[in-house]
């Protein structure tokens, strides 16, 4: 049986109505624009129908239609247009993906249906997430003053009736938000904890599973380990965000492929129930994102980004790069815990403040207060991140900050001088928590030599290989003696003390490295050349 077909999970209320201007609004440019509105914008709004456009169209009365796989100039899509002012729809969405869409538009507005365009780079599912989040603002699927606690309790009974086990829903702090209260399902230690304390303990090998959980749209099953009972958890997620995860502790005889749906079923209603509890300071604070990362990208003129940021004039702009070292296991998963982290901990300080996350880093701008106010948040967000995770997770985080600038036009620049830093930090453990371009300069130069090097394999020194490879084949040290040479700026008796080697012996081998790889190392731009290379094949 399908967890949605329970009646305890069900949803049976009228929802409240909302309007297709509030939706467009709500979530704005680019991932939502008008491309025709013939009876304006003020039509009601009840829910969205995802339809194939080979399948037969249900009536829609009130009801927002999206059609994933309709192209603008299909021979079928003006009479799905008909079909759709027929059967009541108040708007269709399609992707342009640039096609042409003049026909269909003159259509749309002949039979007065609101045509809308969502951007191509955005999926289906997380605008759907989107739209639910922002119908739930409005209250939709019940009393907009209640929260989501009780239908959460209603979904974890539900689900464990299916499953035969125990089950819990958390939110990415790993709180227990809810928890099934069957007396006949059995529990360990571990979920004893979580619900006395409502929230699950730190436990180095119940992090790397919140990582493979996080990183998988999949159910995900974990044997018997360390004391704590055989689990299966899938994640929660608004499109690709993650919201949290829901634990279920298998019965004696497991768990089967009806109690995996019902787990599937179960995250997908558990992310209607946090959807909808979240309020319009959440959806705003979406909006920001979405603007950001436009900044970020140099998709706006300086004027849009200071509208859509609401940027003081003249206010100086801090930003701010987060990422997980490149050591840390499942980074996606903890990308979007350490977004997750940063909102919580930054907002309430700085109300003002922009978030934008992508697969790689999270980025935060500050309008005004300038560099040293931003390194303050940065070291302090660190600081609230270690404290509440334990040291775990927070000691896998750097954070990069780039010069201040009063031009919006700027941003798409600083975000690539703190990718440029985050890259060489995240690599090396010694890297200070903290970094600007100067405190990683060397580094970093090293790194674009490595892909210059990488792009340009003719611009490589022959010598550099082939005194590899002759290390590699007679046991020789030519590459260790002559960087260690090099290092010490030509000063053999530092370069043979730190080798732990006479200086004749040295001196040898240098004669040799002339000799047999046909180098001069007189010449300041080969030593240098030279020095670089060797460096990279080093491990810098």
């Amino acid at each position: 049986m399908s967890l949605s077909d329970r009646p305890s999970g069900a949803i049976t209320a009228d929802p409240p109505a909302t309007t297709v201007r509030h939706l467009v609004t709500t979530i704005g440019s680019p991932v939502l624009q008008v491309l025709t509105a013939p009876q304006g914008l003020e039509q009601t709004v009840r829910g969205t129908v995802l339809h194939d456009p080979h399948d037969p169209l249900p009536g829609g009365v009130d009801q927002l239609l999206l059609m994933p796989g309709l192209q603008g100039d299909h021979p079928g899509a003006a009479e799905l247009v008909r079909e759709a002012a027929r059967r009541g729809y108040c708007a269709m969405v399609l992707k342009v993906r640039g096609t042409d869409t003049g026909a269909l538009v003159a259509e749309s507005a002949a039979n007065g249906l609101t045509l809308l365009a969502a951007a191509d780079e955005v999926s289906w599912r997380h605008l759907d997430a989107l739209l639910l989040s922002a119908l739930g603002s409005q209250g939709v699927g019940g009393d907009p003053k209640a929260g989501s606690g009780d239908g959460l309790f209603i979904l974890a009974n539900a689900a464990s009736a299916v499953i035969g086990g125990s089950v819990a829903i958390e939110d990415l702090d790993r709180r227990v938000m809810a928890y099934s209260s069957s007396p006949d399902h059995r529990i360990d230690a571990l979920r004893r904890e979580g619900i006395l304390s409502r929230r699950v303990p730190e436990i180095d090998h119940n992090l790397e599973r919140y990582r493979i959980v996080l990183g998988t749209d999949e159910v995900v099953r974990f044997p018997e380990a360390l004391g704590a009972l055989p689990r299966a958890a899938i994640a929660i997620r608004a499109g690709t965000q993650p919201l949290g995860t829901i634990w279920a502790i298998e019965s004696t005889d497991g768990i089967h492929s009806d109690g995996e749906q019902a787990l599937i079923d179960c995250a997908r209603l558990a992310t209607l129930h946090i959807l909808r509890s979240r309020n319009a300071n959440e959806l705003e604070l979406q909006k920001r994102e979405s603007a950001l990362l436009g900044a970020l990208e140099g998709s706006w003129a300086a004027h849009e980004t200071v509208f859509r940021l609401s940027i003081p004039s003249g206010a100086d702009l801090g930003l701010i790069g987060f990422a997980t070292t490149a050591d840390a296991t499942g980074s996606l998963a903890l990308t979007a815990h350490l977004s997750h982290a940063l909102s919580r901990y930054v907002i309430p300080f700085r109300p003002d403040a922009s978030i934008a996350t992508t697969s790689r880093a999270v980025y935060v701008l500050l309008p005004g207060g300038g560099s040293q106010a931003a390194k303050r948040i940065a070291r302090d967000a660190l600081t609230a991140i270690r404290g509440s995770s334990g040291g775990s997770f927070g000691d896998h985080v750097r954070a990069a900050v780039a010069p201040t600038e009063t031009d919006p036009a700027a941003l798409p620049a600083m975000r690539r001088e703190i990718d440029d830093i985050l890259r060489v930090t995240t690599a090396h453990t010694d890297a200070p928590p903290v970094a600007g371009l100067t405190d990683v300069h060397a580094r970093l130069l090293l790194a674009r030599v490595a892909d210059e090097l990488s792009h340009e394999p003719r611009l490589r020194h022959p010598a550099v290989a082939a005194m590899a490879a002759h290390d590699a084949e007679h046991g020789t040290d030519f590459v260790v003696s002559v960087l260690a040479w090099l290092d010490a700026a030509g000063n053999v008796a530092e370069a043979a003390t730190r080798l732990g080697v006479h200086t004749n012996t040295l001196r040898y081998r240098l004669r040799r490295t002339a000799e047999l790889f046909d180098i001069s190392l007189d010449d300041p731009d080969d030593r240098l050349s030279l020095w670089l290379q060797l460096r990279l094949i080093r491990g810098q």
